[in-house]
């Protein structure tokens, strides 16, 4: 199965996936989208159930969630994820250009942080160049952590711009799903796709999604916006 392991939804107002057209999308292509909302957790049948933290020293994502996680503490928004069996996943962590990505804590060295990550994003379509693609994978290297990738998709069109396949697995168990991520990870036949979103796209549109989202006009057209 085809995995994108960082898709946004109508959720986050940065994004205008909306949940249906998402679905559609995700069954046309065959992709299995890991939700990942900011500050917001968004279950949906087709796909792993997460959420993009935001801390006080960083962002984060959870996956495998069953409650949101309401906290600025770092430590304690990482032991809520695990308490409820979940797993850490460090999205663009080296991307600067972002306000809240980990680079810019000086936290990403810290050994109780890493205790607690599963995997590391190293690559990430939305990164403006690769440079902070290259350097999450170099992370990953050295503290012998599994790989991910996320087209970090806000629009439909971006949706697999990244994604990778991995043995089928139930979309609740988180365990298994690490048991697959690591044969993915260690065999050299694993089918990688990665490619870039455009940058004049992403800053326009993202900026368009932010005044519709701030309008309430959603509100008049879409019945989609189901947390569960």
């Amino acid at each position: 199965m085809k995995i994108d392991m960082h898709v946004h939804t109508i959720n986050s107002r940065c994004s205008m996936n909306s949940i249906d057209k998402l679905e559609k999308i995700c069954k046309k292509t065959d992709i299995t989208p890991f939700i990942a909302d900011h500050d917001q957790l968004t279950k949906v049948k087709f796909g792993v159930a997460g959420e993009e933290i935001s801390t006080s020293r960083g962002e984060f994502i959870g996956l495998f969630l069953t409650e949101q996680v309401n906290t600025k503490d770092i430590f304690e928004a990482l032991d809520i994820v695990k308490e409820q069996g979940g797993l850490v996943y460090l999205p663009h962590p080296f991307d600067v250009r972002r306000r809240r990505t980990l680079a810019k804590f000086d936290i990403l060295d810290d050994k109780e942080f890493i205790k607690r990550v599963d995997a590391v994003e190293v690559y990430n379509s939305r990164c403006v160049d690769n440079t902070p693609n290259l350097q999450a994978k170099e992370y990953a290297k050295k503290y012998d952590l599994l790989a991910g990738v996320g087209s970090d998709s806000h629009f439909s069109w971006e949706l697999g711009n990244a994604y990778m396949e991995v043995e089928d697995f139930d979309l609740e168990n988180p365990k298994q799903f690490l048991k697959v991520l690591t044969k993915a990870n260690n065999s050299v036949n694993t089918v990688f796709n990665c490619t870039r979103s455009r940058p004049l796209n992403m800053l326009f549109f993202s900026k368009l999604s932010k005044k519709i989202h701030k309008s309430g006009y959603l509100e008049y057209f879409d019945n989609t916006r189901s947390i569960f």
